[in-house]
């Protein structure tokens, strides 16, 4: 059972736009950044997930809910119902693959290098 927040949930604070831009610049990563950095940062976010129980940032919005994803409380406001725990791992598992997938075809099969690094 998920554990509810103790504090009231903060939709558009600071943390808010933190989140959304780390976010962005995640999903823009195989643009920015080499393949093998974004394999690094993979790396890094599943030991946060592993070590902090989740999402340290999504942790400090909603609290300590174990299936709370960024996009939840957004997508549940609209209505829409979905399954917390399935769409918590293709965000944790399947996205991350998905953007390695991408970096691989952007800069190793089509040859483009990185803007930054």
């Amino acid at each position: 059972m998920p554990e509810k927040p103790n504090k009231p949930i903060s939709y558009f604070g600071p943390i808010f736009w933190i989140h959304l831009i780390l976010i962005v610049l995640a999903y823009s990563s195989p643009f920015l950044v080499s393949w093998w950095l974004i394999i690094l940062g993979i790396l890094i976010l599943w030991v946060q997930y592993y070590f902090a129980k989740g999402d340290l940032i999504t942790q400090a919005q909603f609290g300590k809910d174990l299936e709370m994803t960024f996009y939840t409380p957004y997508i549940e406001k609209t209505g829409l119902k979905i399954n917390r725990r399935l769409f918590l791992i293709f965000i944790r598992y399947i996205m991350p693959f998905i953007v390695l997938a991408l970096a691989t075809v952007w800069q190793v099969w089509l040859g483009n290098r990185p803007f930054w690094f």
